[in-house]
């Protein structure tokens, strides 16, 4: 019974925990000191609709933050986006044009798929019967039935679990130097919106944990 409810618990707080976890960070001591509040957000990858409510979505909880910050969406055009002429040099020059003070990259780097064994579990049932005494005298196929009936095992299954692995980067505008870096594991998300959301709350938590960004309100 014990293990049964073990069993349960774990399912219950795996199932609560985020599925977008941080897995790894680091800060150049060339950061500032009191964190950036006006970013330029750029998420590259070729998808304009997944560029965009991600961008969307970091932009929406910085400004809840008191975060100024503009996205590539707004400020590039999507042939430009993915054209050859968008040079390192041109894409500076958006970002001096917006006067943001810091430059936050997110790219895909890796997905991976996986295959992962989820044993079956003791399903207890009804309350045990058991004859006077105990088993030996009055034992009975009435106290049998009623311990035994309700202990049936659920097979096994196999689960293709799918990992996506996010790059995080900032940049200093004014030296273009790499001032923070990390690295994000989401597991099987439920629906495009759900994991953008979720990304950019975790994201932007450890931005704030590790004076990123500072909380302007």
């Amino acid at each position: 019974m014990k293990k049964h409810l073990l069993y349960a618990l774990i399912v219950l707080v795996s199932a609560c925990s985020p599925a977008t976890k941080i897995t790894r960070s680091w800060t150049s001591p060339e950061k500032s000191t009191y964190g950036y509040n006006n970013l330029y957000v750029a998420v590259v990858i070729g998808d304009i609709s997944k560029r965009q409510i991600m961008e969307d979505d970091i932009q929406s909880k910085l400004t809840r933050l008191g975060i100024s910050s503009t996205t590539s969406n707004s400020t590039i055009q999507p042939n430009f986006w993915m054209s050859t002429d968008l040079d390192k040099n041109n894409m500076m020059n958006v970002v001096y044009q917006s006067q943001k003070d810091a430059i936050m990259t997110v790219s895909l780097i890796d997905v991976q798929n996986e295959q992962r064994y989820i044993p079956g579990a003791v399903m207890m049932g009804g309350p045990m019967m058991m004859g006077p005494g105990g088993w030996g005298m009055g034992a009975n196929f009435g106290g049998f039935w009623g311990m035994n009936h309700g202990m049936m095992m659920t097979p096994g299954h196999i689960v293709n679990d799918r990992k996506y692995f996010i790059e995080i980067n900032i940049y200093d505008t004014k030296s273009e130097l790499l001032v923070w870096s990390a690295q994000s594991k989401t597991l099987n998300p439920a629906s495009m919106e759900k994991f953008s959301s979720e990304f950019a709350q975790v994201v932007l938590e450890r931005m704030l944990e590790e004076g990123v960004i500072r909380n302007q309100n």
